[in-house]
């Protein structure tokens, strides 16, 4: 109900307005219901007639008003969501929980959303209102009987509502950690044996679609089997429920109906009675909107959860990067990633990272940019334009793959040109037959594939473009030419350094010759800066430093020969 202003008063007024008649109307008809059948004239039976059609009215209305209130609500909290998982810090967004929440925020769960529980705790309360309504009628003529047919009423409800929806009932069995397990192993299947992906091609060529097949259908069997095992318990149960409100209902109809033989309620009376007891028992069925409120609960939470505040990445000021103290650990690891590390970037320096693979480079790249929170100590961070070893690769024409390096930089064809060249990547523009315009994918008509080596080039490009458009203060390079070679990953650090000149430089790399130009070099291992200096001095130091670039040298020259 508290969602339900956020569709604004256009849409849920009229909504509210419906559903509140065409629960009121239905009690309010049995008045002159019952005038009709004490002898009333056309009064009374257009005074009917009226009322119902009415009731109609508001009822065939209220679903596409229903549906508008809840396409604007889930509207509403999509838009807020996005706005907020914008602003997570990453390590909270890369958790299963957080990942959870955001698929049923924005895709609801089960076929429902927020929204639609809204609508359906809306109805719920005008549902509970017309039974209410319809009890009083039945007081007035029997006082006892209204209250005891409503208790009753509203515990068939609430049996019913268990049954398919409570802990223990049907709905909760679909969702239960065993049954999620089998629907995603069966997805697995189902996406490997008919997707287009990578696998499509080992599966032709090993000739293993029967097996991928037959895999499918044994885990569907698996993942529907005790599905269709509690349906079958709750229409065994639903029955005796519903045996019983008959039972009921029948009472309740016998009570009034033995008064009237006794000469002690009037015909009207009993007309009214009768339409009472079937507006309170229509409330003991339960309804669809059962699924709505149970399963549209649980994006309401996910969203509730993703909208708590979290506290923003402190800035730095200036065009420099400070870490002090910083311990950062993955949850379940054993071991911090980082422990206590301490390092400062200054305004225009050109700093390089080195250090194995394993040694907590990535994990400092994005402590660097404000990604992720430490756990102890503090970051002080700058606006950075970053190239991830993961780049996006955007099925785009080139142009729009290296402006939305900042989108809101209108910049023209000569500044796309100015990133591609600082980066020697203008020779795109050779095997691209619409120039910047081409798509860079097979998938659209002109399109062109680009090869690893080319990709990264476009994300360097990218970064470059933003750098140049003034917002971002700091260039940050992880690992982005894996698909290079020594000697071409050498030519763009080169150009990376001789391009940023008076910028705030980050570059990471395992490879140690590509580095050496840098101002100042960081050695990492084990979580820890061990080494730092320019390459003259820890070539002279003669540490971990000196030996992996002596080694890797030795490496590339044996290749040379």
């Amino acid at each position: 109900m508290a969602l339900l202003p956020l569709a604004g008063a256009r849409r849920a007024v009229p909504f509210a307005g419906l559903a509140a008649g065409a629960a009121v109307l239905g009690p309010l008809s049995t008045v002159p219901l019952g005038l009709l059948a004490s002898g009333g004239g056309l009064a009374a039976l257009a005074g009917l007639l009226g009322l119902l059609l009415a009731q109609e009215l508001c009822a065939a209305l209220r679903e596409p008003a229903a549906a508008a209130v809840a396409r604007r609500v889930d509207g509403v909290l999509r838009a807020r969501v996005r706005a907020a998982t914008a602003a997570l810090p990453l390590e909270r967004l890369e958790s299963p929980q957080v990942q959870a929440d955001v698929r049923l925020a924005l895709h609801g769960h089960r076929g429902r959303t927020a929204g639609a529980a809204a609508v359906a705790a809306a109805g719920e309360l005008c549902r509970l209102a017309s039974a209410a309504l319809g009890a009083v009628v039945l007081s007035v003529h029997v006082w006892w009987l209204g209250a005891a047919a409503l208790m009753l009423a509203v515990a068939q409800n609430r049996r019913i509502e268990a049954m398919l929806v409570g802990p223990g009932g049907v709905e909760a069995l679909a969702d239960s950690p065993d049954q999620a397990r089998r629907r995603r192993r069966a997805d697995y299947l189902a996406g490997v044996a008919g997707g287009p992906g990578g696998a499509a091609k080992e599966i032709r060529v090993f000739g293993l679609e029967s097996f991928f097949v037959g895999r499918y259908v044994a885990a569907m069997r698996a993942y529907l089997a005790p599905q269709a095992r509690g349906r079958r318990a709750v229409v065994r149960g639903y029955g005796w429920v519903l045996g019983v409100q008959a039972v009921a209902a029948c009472g309740t109809f016998a009570v009034p109906a033995w008064q009237a033989g006794a000469g002690r309620l009037e015909a009207g009376a009993l007309a009214q009675c009768v339409v009472a007891a079937l507006l309170v028992f229509a409330y003991g069925a339960g309804g669809h909107h059962m699924f709505d409120l149970a399963h549209g609960a649980e994006p309401f939470r996910a969203v509730t959860r993703l909208l708590e505040p979290v506290p923003a990445p402190r800035p730095s000021g200036t065009g420099g990067i400070e870490l002090t103290g910083v311990t950062f650990a993955y949850p379940h690891a054993a071991a911090p990633v980082l422990d206590g590390l301490d390092l400062r970037v200054r305004q225009g320096e050109r700093l390089a990272i080195v250090g194995r693979n394993g040694a907590g480079k990535t994990t400092l790249v994005k402590l660097l940019t404000g990604l992720y929170t430490p756990q102890r100590g503090t970051a002080a961070t700058c606006p950075a334009a970053v190239v991830f070893q993961d780049f996006v690769r955007h099925p785009l024409p080139l142009r729009d793959n290296v402006r939305l390096g900042d989108p809101a930089f209108e910049g023209t064809d000569a500044d796309v040109l100015a990133a591609l060249e600082a980066v020697g990547a203008l020779d795109l523009l050779d095997v691209l037959p619409q120039g910047l315009g081409t798509p860079l994918s097979r998938a659209f008509t002109g399109g062109h594939d680009l090869s690893g080596g080319q990709w990264q080039k476009v994300a360097l490009a990218r970064a470059v473009y933003a750098l140049n458009a003034g917002r971002h203060r700091a260039l940050i390079v992880d690992e982005p030419t894996a698909h290079l070679d020594a000697r071409a990953e050498r030519e763009v650090f080169e150009r990376l350094l001789d391009g940023t000149r008076g910028r705030t430089l980050v570059l990471i790399s395992h490879r140690f010759a590509t580095v050496r130009r840098a101002d100042r070099i960081v050695v990492l291992e084990g979580g820890a800066i061990t080494e730092q200096g320019s390459h003259a001095e820890l070539m002279g130091a003669g540490g971990h430093y000196a030996r992996w670039y002596r080694l890797q040298a030795d490496l590339i020259t044996r290749d040379d020969r």
